[in-house]
C-alpha cells in the first residue's frame, strides 16, 4: 500500500476529511458529526491555524493534525486534534502526524501540548512513547465527566 501523503488541507478538501473521521468514538463522546468538524477545520484554516490533512489512495483523507504553533502559557505549542480513521489506525500514521506537528512549531520554548480525554488510552500510550508526560489534568474541561489530561514534552535543547 502506497504511504499516505501529508500537507496543508484546503477548504475543498474539508467536507471529506470532516466525514471520513466524524465516525471515530472521539468525536462521538463529543458530540461531533461531519457537519460540525467540518465546521471546526474550516474555523481553523480561516484563523491562519495549522491544519495537516494525511491522505492516501484508495481511502482519500485518513488523518488530520490541527495545531497551534504557540499559545499554551504564552511560549508552547499545543496539538488541538490528532486523528487517524480507524482502518488506519497502527499503521505509523499517527507518528508522521505528530512529527509533522512537532517540525511544523519549530522549537517553541515551552515545548509541546495537548490535550486527551481520560477514556483514550491508546492515545495516552500512544502520546507517552513519543515522550510526552502527563502534567495534569481537567475536570470537566471540555464535557462533564470526562476529564482532558494535559500532556507536554519538553523542547529539544541544542547545543
Amino acid at each position: 500500500m502506497p504511504s499516505a501523503v501529508i500537507r496543508p488541507a484546503t477548504l475543498e478538501e474539508l467536507p471529506a476529511l470532516a466525514s471520513a473521521l466524524a465516525p471515530l468514538s472521539l468525536f462521538q463522546a463529543y458530540g461531533l458529526d461531519a457537519a460540525a468538524l467540518g465546521a471546526r477545520f474550516r474555523g481553523a484554516l480561516e484563523r491562519g491555524e495549522g491544519l495537516l490533512l494525511a491522505t492516501e489512495e484508495p481511502f482519500g483523507p485518513v488523518g488530520v493534525c490541527w495545531f497551534l504553533t504557540r499559545g499554551t502559557f504564552g511560549t508552547g505549542a499545543y496539538l488541538r486534534t490528532l486523528a487517524i480513521r480507524e482502518e488506519r489506525q497502527g499503521s505509523g500514521l499517527g507518528a508522521r502526524l505528530l512529527a509533522a506537528y512537532e517540525a511544523g512549531c519549530g522549537a517553541p520554548s515551552g515545548g509541546y501540548f495537548l490535550l486527551t480525554s481520560d477514556f483514550n488510552t491508546a492515545a495516552q500510550r500512544f502520546y507517552q512513547r513519543h515522550g510526552y508526560r502527563q502534567v495534569g489534568a481537567l475536570p470537566g474541561f471540555a464535557v462533564p465527566g470526562v476529564s482532558e489530561l494535559v500532556f507536554w514534552k519538553p523542547r529539544a535543547v541544542r547545543e
